[in-house]
């Protein structure tokens, strides 16, 4: 969990609020919401499992 939070802290450069572990299609992956520098929230999916890929955001978390 803590090598996705950091990934996804280089990646996007905002502040990390929250990291959950999550089951999803039969994997376990991360859950992180991040704070971008205008103040908007977004979630991020991290798959450990494949870490060739970048993780993807799910959308806007208002």
């Amino acid at each position: 969990m803590s090598a996705s939070v950091r990934r996804i802290e280089r990646t996007t450069r905002g502040r990390v609020l929250s990291v959950e572990r999550m089951h999803a299609d039969g994997r376990d992956v991360n859950r992180i919401k991040v704070m971008d520098d205008s103040g908007r929230v977004r979630v991020y999916v991290d798959d450990p499992q494949q870490r060739g890929r970048d993780a993807r955001a799910r959308g806007d978390d208002d």
